[in-house]
């Protein structure tokens, strides 16, 4: 069934007030059915009983919710202290030891070249050449700032 076909359907099937009236689990049940009667070409009681089990048995989350999150001190240190396992303490060393031991994305610290782009682009304001080459300048001396800052 293509695109049209399906937004036919859905707009034929939903029209004249059909979910006024219902609680919000069986306007969401009404709403799958048709759904897969206009994808699926399902007879209409096979699709309220295909939702209505989706329904009773929601797919667990991935995803976990943000701040519940405990973080144990003691544990931390130790997963830390262990993850850099007697290399010299750096600021990336010590940021990828961190992300590791959070659970998180390892973050890798910003090259030159793409703190120069972030730089150039986010002062930019007309374009011209002659703004451009003092941003420029600006964006590398907030880099070598930078570079003494993480080196110290």
């Amino acid at each position: 069934m293509g695109k049209e076909d399906y937004r036919s359907c859905m707009a034929k099937n939903m029209g004249g007030g059909r979910l006024k009236g219902l609680s919000k689990e069986d306007r969401r049940i009404e709403f799958c059915a048709i759904a897969k009667q206009c994808s699926k070409d399902l007879p209409y009681e096979e699709a309220i009983r295909l939702c209505a089990e989706a329904a009773s048995n929601p797919k667990p989350t991935t995803r976990k919710a943000r701040g519940k999150c405990k973080i144990v001190a003691p544990d931390m240190a130790a997963c830390i202290i262990e993850t850099l396992g007697g290399t010299e303490v750096s600021l990336v060393n010590l940021t990828t030891a961190i992300s590791r031991c959070t659970g998180q994305k390892v973050v890798k610290p910003p090259t030159e070249k793409s703190f120069l782009r972030k730089c150039v682009k986010a002062n930019q304001v007309t374009g011209k050449l002659t703004e451009m080459q003092g941003i420029i300048n600006k964006c590398n001396l907030e880099w070598k700032a930078q570079e003494k800052a993480s080196e110290a």
